[in-house]
């Protein structure tokens, strides 16, 4: 069963997306990865949380590719605290096709939640005028 606290998806999204910039060096990088995360609301609400963890393997560019990661890694500290995450890497894909629909649109629900966390948190986290 999902808990809904808005306040562990909020720090789960800033403490990972915050590690996620620090990680990062090159400016260029940074913002490919701020414009990535602004992105992954309307990626969900288009195309699906599934079609999303599929692109995952299919980007081209690492750090568009690293923010989806660190999606599906805060995606399933949210949904499952404490426990080992089903949404890392091969292993995500498969899980969220094993599904049933209820369950399915439950994460997609929580998957749409964390996404406008990262779009409100990249804002603060990337500020435009910001070199280091």
């Amino acid at each position: 069963m999902l808990t809904y606290d808005p306040r562990s998806i909020s720090s789960k999204v800033y403490q990972n997306l915050d590690k996620l910039k620090n990680d990062t060096p090159n400016e260029i990088d940074r913002k490919e990865q701020k414009s990535q995360a602004v992105e992954l609301y309307t990626y969900i609400a288009t195309w699906g949380l599934l079609r999303l963890k599929a692109e995952e393997f299919a980007l081209s560019q690492d750090n568009k590719k690293q923010v989806v990661k660190c999606f599906f890694k805060t995606l399933g500290e949210v949904a499952f605290p404490g426990q080992p995450n089903p949404f890392l890497e091969q292993q995500g894909l498969n899980y969220l096709t094993k599904r049933d629909a209820s369950e399915y649109l439950g994460f997609t629900g929580l998957a749409l939640q964390v996404a406008r966390e990262f779009a409100f948190w990249v804002e603060a986290i990337y500020p435009k005028n910001h070199t280091k």
